[in-house]
């Protein structure tokens, strides 16, 4: 009889043995299949190729980049652009202000856009707009136009005047600003940006009228 029980747990440590062998030889394989999957997953993010763009017709056919010493856009299309852009670029809050900044910095070029900061610091300085709690608005006073029209340096290029205003809200009295801006917009290409322009330099004429603040 002792013996008969002996044999039944033996029996039953065998099979428990054998099975626990097994779970584990499927949890080890599982492991390994997740960390293959995160390993895999995290290839792909890392190597997705950056996003193309490239302007395509009425038919969705794919147009070819338009050559920047061309002026692809007719003039009214580019005053209509410029009358868009300007005032946004100077319009800011103290909750969003990191973020709109950075959602006008594709209308510029390089270069446009280290001058447009340093303009940017004279009449929407980031510190004061935290500080005060400010909302500062600009809008145009007039119609855009154009002053000269051409190639420079190989690029076509417009230079716009635009009248714009710009009011302050906020924990402090600071008065609106009437500025007459000069604005660059050259040609750039359209593989990079559907528009084809870019602003790059903007020049803030005096409110009297008397001298430039710009490059």
């Amino acid at each position: 009889m002792a013996f008969e029980e002996q044999q039944i747990v033996q029996i039953r440590n065998d099979f428990y043995r054998d099975r626990f062998g097994k779970v584990l030889l499927v949890a080890i394989s599982l492991l390994i299949a997740i960390i293959l999957l995160i390993c895999l997953s995290v290839y792909i993010y890392l190597s997705k190729p950056k996003p193309i763009f490239f302007r395509t017709g009425a038919e969705w056919r794919v147009q070819p980049d338009v050559p920047i010493n061309q002026a692809y856009l007719p003039t009214a299309d580019v005053l209509q652009w410029v009358s868009e852009v300007i005032p946004k670029s100077f319009t800011y809050d103290f909750n969003y202000y990191s973020d709109q900044l950075k959602a006008v910095s594709e209308y510029f070029t390089p270069d446009g856009w280290k001058v447009f900061l340093n303009q940017l610091n004279s009449y929407v300085n980031y510190n004061n707009v935290q500080t005060y709690k400010m909302f500062v608005s600009a809008v145009s006073t007039g119609a855009p136009y154009i002053l000269n029209q051409g190639l420079l340096s190989g690029r076509y290029a417009w230079w716009v005047q635009l009248p714009i205003n710009i009011t302050y809200q906020g924990y402090s009295n600071i008065p609106a600003r009437r500025l007459t801006l000069q604005i660059l917009v050259v040609r750039v290409s359209t593989l990079n940006n559907l528009s084809g322009i870019g602003i790059d330099n903007v020049i803030v004429e005096n409110p009297t009228g008397s001298s430039k603040e710009g490059t």
